[in-house]
């Protein structure tokens, strides 16, 4: 009798990826293993997203692959039994915290005839109706927020714990659970990878989840309205573990990091504004011992202070020189419109600020790269060349653009007689990608063209081609290296050619130290 196998598809956000290996802890506990590619999972869960029109489609793809899936075997199709593993690309983690010790017993589950689909995720709880419908039932979806304020994972393991004891979907998620089980997991759990899981050179440590910020174009608030933060300790901890495992580089990330250690996202309202806790947990994550690279995912004008630069500086050994700085309009008409907590003389403030503290001491700023949306209902021409005023001003290396998505529930979604048409959100989308990527002066190459001649360290990521390996220089530019060392070393290189489409480095035996800042 053969372990259960699983598969987790998963889109979305580094926050979505975070939370996969919570999911997937619940199930490496239980005894499941991860099913090769191809082959037949018992249990499918999708771990949607659908934060654009874009991502909900490809969450219902996702659903309707997986529903296919289940059928086939249903109706007889073919069933694998090979025990070769692939796990898509996630990593294998178990859960461990202090309330391990009260782990319900231990299930030791064997091959189900009916394969079942799970869908968690952001569309599964702003189109709780249409998963089901796709999945094969409401009990087939769990919501990220419940009124009892327990977790996703926590309601995910309760689902399976009650599929695995009944082998057939349960009446509802609020059974309640044993109290052993239900301490199981925590809201933002510490995991322990499993050996398997280190050939991913970069991984992401969730520190914070959850926001009540309420820009007008977001959905999020409402399906993640719940703030929680983990706490230095456990996030030390859990980095501690993954770089045991292999991992050389550890990205902070949440869905509003600035409110790490708060109760809101809404500044005026934190009880504890000008304290510090996302400064002390990133000295405290960068002090762990063989951790080669720390980055911080988004973070906005506010969130940037003193403290959290004076890390960085201090830090500078591990935590890079690179900020995601999401813009999403260079006017202060839309920015109102869109409920931001900033205006551009903010953005623009908080972005010298950054260059005065992390330039090198010969001149090489930070790396920035951004989010911005194109079209906002109410978008005018003028708006506009707004934003693309402050995209040259600022010289972003990479520029994360979206042309906007109505989401049903948002106050923004609502304002249909404001609506830019889409052949114009079209034509705002293509100038600003190619004011990027335009080969003689785009952005990008402007940037990287900053760094010929100069010597950086890069950690190799994957092969490109024979005898051509590519890593990312602590300044975010991805390389491209003749090398032959394996993925996850970290080497020193200089970089000689910069075109349209490659950034070259030559490795060199020159021990070099880092870049020094002012």
């Amino acid at each position: 009798m053969r372990s259960m196998r699983y598969r987790i598809t998963t889109l979305g956000c580094r926050v979505n990826h975070a939370e996969t290996r919570e999911l997937e802890s619940v199930l490496l506990a239980r005894g499941f293993v991860g099913a090769a590619k191809g082959a037949h999972a018992d249990l499918e869960v999708i771990h949607s997203c659908s934060v654009t029109g874009s991502a909900a489609a490809k969450s219902r793809q996702a659903i309707r692959r997986a529903a296919r899936r289940a059928q086939s075997v249903d109706l007889g199709g073919h069933l694998d039994t090979g025990l070769s593993l692939d796990r898509n690309d996630h990593e294998s983690l178990h859960v461990t915290d202090q309330a391990r010790q009260r782990r319900c017993p231990p299930i030791a589950p064997s091959f189900s005839k009916s394969p079942q689909i799970i869908v968690t995720g952001c569309y599964g709880s702003t189109n709780p109706d249409e998963a089901a419908l796709l999945a094969g039932g409401r009990d087939h979806v769990i919501q990220h927020e419940s009124d009892d304020g327990t977790t996703l994972a926590e309601r995910f393991a309760l689902r399976v714990d009650q599929w695995l004891t009944t082998q057939q979907a349960p009446r509802s998620l609020r059974t309640p659970a044993p109290a052993s089980c239900r301490q199981t997991i925590r809201s933002l759990p510490v995991v322990t990878p499993r050996p398997a899981a280190g050939s991913h050179v970069r991984a992401e440590l969730k520190i914070q989840d959850g926001c009540d910020a309420h820009c007008t174009f977001c959905i999020i608030p409402r399906i993640r309205r719940t703030l929680r933060s983990k706490s230095i300790r456990d996030a030390v901890a859990e980095a501690t573990m993954l770089v045991d495992l292999g991992h050389r580089e550890i990205v902070l990330t949440g869905i509003f990091i600035g409110a790490y250690g708060h109760e809101t996202a809404l500044r005026r309202k934190q009880r504890r504004a000008g304290t510090t806790p996302l400064a002390d947990l990133l000295d405290a994550v960068a002090q762990v011992p063989g951790l080669s690279r720390l980055r911080v995912s988004s973070m906005e004008p506010g969130d940037v202070s003193e403290p959290l630069l004076d890390a960085m500086i201090t830090n500078q050994h591990v935590v890079v020189p690179h900020l995601h700085l999401p813009l999403q309009s260079g006017s202060d008409a839309v920015l109102r419109c869109m409920n931001r907590q900033y205006r551009i003389g903010d953005y623009l403030e908080m972005v010298d600020t950054v260059n005065a503290a992390l330039t090198t001491a010969d001149g090489l700023p930070p790396a920035i790269t951004t989010d911005i949306i194109c079209g906002f209902p109410g978008e005018t021409v003028d708006d506009f060349e707004r934003t693309v005023a402050v995209a040259l001003r600022i010289g972003y290396l990479h520029m994360h653009v979206f042309p906007y998505s109505a989401r049903r529930g948002t106050a923004a979604a609502r304002w249909r007689d404001r609506f830019v048409p889409p052949t114009v959100i079209r034509s705002r989308v293509r100038r600003l990608i190619e004011l990027e990527s335009d080969p003689d002066n785009g952005l990008s190459i402007r940037y990287r063209r900053r760094l010929l001649g100069r010597t950086v360290r890069v950690i190799i990521e994957q092969p490109a081609r024979p005898g051509i390996m590519t890593g990312r220089c602590d300044h975010y530019a991805l390389l491209s290296l003749e090398t032959d060392r394996p993925r996850g070393a970290v080497l020193t290189a200089q970089v000689t050619s910069v075109t349209p489409d490659e950034t070259t480095a030559c490795p060199t035996d020159i021990s070099a130290p880092l870049p020094i800042l002012v």
